[in-house]
């Protein structure tokens, strides 16, 4: 099926190079090397309008059109797409799913990068009951009101991330590239094509992850909870460190503000009074 895709894509690419090339034989023939020439004048002066065209719309669309996000989740999305971005050896083509080594692949996007990661995983730790003898989870008994709270494990486990686009040459500039996080065993090697094991790809939150990993709840939304818990943090390290600076005179901007503030303020009394 893939080889069959990109014959087909093969095909089309040569006919269409073969009506471009009869196109200018024809006009040649017909009206000479002038009339050549005046096709390439006005076909350079349309590609330099749809160019500057083009680019007006994409600052439209951006400053006025495209949602704006400023959630912790998008910030480190936008944070693993650039190290994906300059992680990218540039040998990854395509992204595509496959139920497992014998079924045939589908295309699912073009890999613009990517990163390999550890992510933090949270298990129940299980213990032996004295009466039963089976392993049951463990839990920790608050003295005073009674409460059972799970104990877990804390550990943590690679997991490779892709950016993927699925725009055309201009499509690119309108379209967020989605983000596919997947164990590095679910996928084959890390060359040309890359085919997961996996029947499909469902979003969670900002991220896409293999139906099968959707079984393991628990390691996804920790993952995704704590590395948000972690963006938190550094913004309010971020705003303390701001407010330090103006209230200790660090802040050269703020204490000049505050200079020229006083200075345009008037005394009240101008030549002493009586």
């Amino acid at each position: 099926m893939v080889q069959e895709n990109r014959d087909k894509k093969g095909t089309g690419i040569v006919l269409i190079a073969f009506i471009v090339v009869a196109v200018f034989l024809m006009i040649f023939f017909f009206t000479g090397v002038r009339g050549l020439l005046q096709m390439l004048k006005w076909l350079t002066i349309i590609l330099f309008i749809l160019a500057i065209l083009g680019t007006l719309v994409y600052f439209i669309w951006f400053f006025f059109f495209k949602k704006q996000k400023f959630d912790v989740t998008f910030v480190n999305k936008q944070k693993l797409l650039d190290a994906c971005h300059k992680g990218n050896t540039g040998v990854l083509k395509g992204l595509y799913i496959s139920g497992d080594k014998g079924h045939s692949r589908v295309f699912w996007g073009k890999i613009t990068g990517w990163s390999r990661i550890s992510v933090l995983t949270r298990t129940l730790r299980y213990e032996v009951d004295e009466k039963s003898g089976e392993n049951v989870p463990m839990v920790d008994v608050d003295e005073r009101t009674g409460k059972e709270t799970p104990i877990y494990d804390i550990g943590n486990e690679e997991q490779d991330v892709f950016s993927v686009s699925h725009a055309g040459f201009l499509g690119k500039f309108f379209e967020e590239e989605d983000i596919v996080r997947v164990s590095p065993s679910c996928h084959d090697e890390l060359v040309g094509d890359v085919t997961l094991y996996g029947f499909s790809l469902l979003q969670v939150s900002e991220y896409w992850f293999l139906n099968t990993d959707l079984l393991d709840v628990r390691k996804i939304d920790y993952a995704i909870l704590k590395e948000a818990e972690r963006g938190i943090m550094f913004e309010m390290l971020r705003d303390t460190k701001e407010i330090v600076d103006k209230a200790s005179g660090l802040d050269t901007n703020h204490q000049k503000k505050i200079e020229e503030r006083s200075m345009l303020e008037l005394p009240v009394n101008m030549g002493g009074g009586k």
